[in-house]
């Protein structure tokens, strides 16, 4: 609102004085009308209006749609700057499967520069969005090749990429403050040559976004029951609670895995496998949100390595491994799945790769009982495989 100075007008009046030394007479002057003057108008509704009505704001939901438009141009563009002018100060991000988080939107910047670094032609494009609240999950893809070093790999010029999945929170002002990122690393690796451990071709980018806002509905409440009872399901080793929610053609894609599980019967099979390697096993959510017709679930499967798990013998190593599970239902059943999670997080904590940064084992020295081949970089294969290892 602008404001308006008011100025003071002064009048002088002069007076005629009397002569000394004798009587002057003065001819009365005739009285002086007084100038008429018209009022300024009284200002309009409209213009009242336009000074007084405070500018709408955008809502959250509005600030998240152009936070995140901005991100993937920043992230096509290369820049790292602007990426790290859409988190908080004291923003976090953690990727699934990596020792450490990032913390502030400069070092968070910084790590966006080393991505661009390795892969000189970094493009990514996102499929879905699920908006919650201050909360938006959002399923992308990536490609690129590799012309960079990236975690003392040196360039290989091999084209690579992978999809992927983060979890966003937003501020009231619309700045990205905490961050969940899943990818699997294993699948770059294969790309890369650095690992035999068959991995899934580069994926297409998405051309299209799906976005899917929850709106509260009684279907989401229950969708969310079933998810849940699918997922406890490790811990009571009750197939019938794993299978009950599962449409027959059902189909899961476990992105640290190299191919789809099509089908019940692949799901049955893959609840088997598990629950044998891991007599302990245990799915437990972190996070749970219901949106439209989707489940989303984020958390961690832990066990212990006690039998053969899809080719590799038992370790007798506990696992604690970190994943989100994108599940989708149609008419209360579960028609699509997807997974994801960094394989190489399991394959270290089962001793089948070193942990970065780690000294080379010595060639002359004997081989431990329990090594296994280090081409085993990602989650071993699974013939099919249904929901994901939390």
């Amino acid at each position: 609102m602008r404001k308006v100075s008011f100025g003071l007008a002064l009048g002088f009046f002069a007076c005629a004085l009397a002569a000394c030394g004798g009587e002057t007479t003065q001819e009365p002057k005739a009285p002086v009308a007084p100038v008429a003057t018209t009022p300024a108008p009284a200002p309009t509704a409209t213009e009242t209006a336009k000074v007084e009505a405070p500018k709408a704001q955008p809502s959250l939901a509005e600030l998240e749609q152009t936070a995140l438009k901005s991100y993937s141009e920043a992230m096509n563009a290369h820049d790292s700057k602007k990426l790290a002018a859409l988190y908080a100060d004291s923003a976090v991000v953690n990727v699934a499967g990596t020792p450490a988080e990032v913390k502030g939107k400069d070092a968070i910047g910084a790590q966006y520069q080393k991505l661009f670094d390795a892969f000189s032609n970094f493009k990514m494009a996102p499929s879905r969005v699920l908006s919650k609240g201050d909360i938006v999950i959002v399923e992308w893809a990536w490609t690129g090749t590799h012309t960079g070093e990236m975690g003392g790999i040196k360039a290989t010029e091999k084209p690579v990429g992978s999809a992927g999945a983060d979890v966003f929170w937003f501020t009231p002002e619309g700045l990205i403050k905490q961050q969940h990122t899943y990818y699997d690393m294993g699948t770059i690796m294969s790309q890369m040559g650095v690992s035999k451990q068959k991995g899934r071709p580069v994926p297409t980018l998405a051309s299209s976004v799906q976005a899917v806002t929850s709106t509260g509905a009684a279907d989401e409440a229950k969708n969310l029951e079933a998810a849940n009872k699918m997922f406890g399901a490790f811990e009571k080793k009750s197939e019938a609670d794993f299978l009950g929610s599962s449409a027959e053609d059902i189909a899961w894609d476990d992105m640290t895995q190299p191919e789809t599980a099509k089908g019940k019967a692949a799901a049955k099979k893959f609840f088997g496998e598990m629950t044998k390697a891991f007599p302990d096993a245990k799915s437990t959510a972190t996070n749970t949100w219901a949106v439209g017709d989707f489940v989303v679930m984020e958390g961690t499967f832990t066990g212990t390595h006690k039998g053969a798990f899809f080719g590799v013998q038992p370790t007798k190593k506990s696992v604690n491994m970190h994943g989100l599970d994108v599940v989708q239902f149609k008419d209360g059943k579960i028609v699509k799945g997807t997974s994801y999670a960094n394989g190489l997080e399991m394959a270290m904590q089962l001793g089948l790769v070193p942990p970065p940064g780690a000294k080379p084992a010595d060639p002359k020295a004997a081989p431990s009982k329990d090594a296994k081949p280090a081409d085993k970089a990602a989650a071993p294969k699974a013939d099919a495989k249904a929901p994901a290892k939390k």
